[in-house]
């Protein structure tokens, strides 16, 4: 070999040697893309996986929140409908019962009015009741009285009668015993 030959070879390092040392490099930049590749695959894998559960809460929450309002607009509604409702009932009950009002005040008016002509007339009444009692009284014994005027003269008319039918009896009996014997001594 000569001088030169050394020397570049010396300077440039043999073609298999640079060759190993490139591929040496290749692999070392391979594997570190490799590596990357992988940590880049689990970061794509662990954002996707990320990326589903933060869509799928975002999708049961927008459902959630879709609901939430579904039932705020129906117990909203309800409630305006149940305070219209509610309100119309109290509406009816205070009308009923300012009638059933009236209708007792007037009952009470009628009723005070007539109590009081009935204190008046039960005033009057208590008033008179001593002389209607003695009056009463009086009229029992004139009653009773007249009651034994009626029995004596009931009986007293029977004497009369009885007397009179045998009187009359006598009479009859003269009357025939009268012509009886006018009748004998005429012919």
């Amino acid at each position: 070999m000569s001088a030169d030959e050394t020397l570049a070879s010396k300077t440039q390092p043999a073609p298999s040697t640079e060759w190993e040392l490139k591929l040496s490099q290749l692999r070392a930049a391979n594997e570190e893309l490799q590596r990357r590749k992988a940590e880049a695959e689990k970061d794509r894998d662990l954002f996707r996986d990320l990326y589903g559960k933060a869509s799928s809460h975002a999708s049961e929450v927008s459902k959630e929140n879709n609901q939430l309002l579904e039932r705020a607009e129906l117990a909203e509604g309800q409630a305006r409908d149940g305070l219209a409702m509610i309100k119309a009932t109290y509406e009816e009950r205070v009308r009923r019962t300012e009638q059933d009002a009236a209708r007792w005040k007037a009952q009470y008016k009628l009723i005070t009015e007539r109590d009081s002509r009935v204190d008046d007339e039960l005033r009057r009444r208590a008033a008179l009741e001593p002389e209607l009692r003695a009056e009463v009284q009086r009229l029992r014994e004139k009653l009773q009285n007249l009651e034994e005027d009626y029995k004596r003269m009931e009986s007293t008319l029977e004497g009369l009668t009885r007397d009179q039918v045998e009187e009359t009896a006598a009479i009859a009996t003269t009357a025939k015993a009268s012509l009886g014997s006018s009748s004998l001594k005429s012919p």
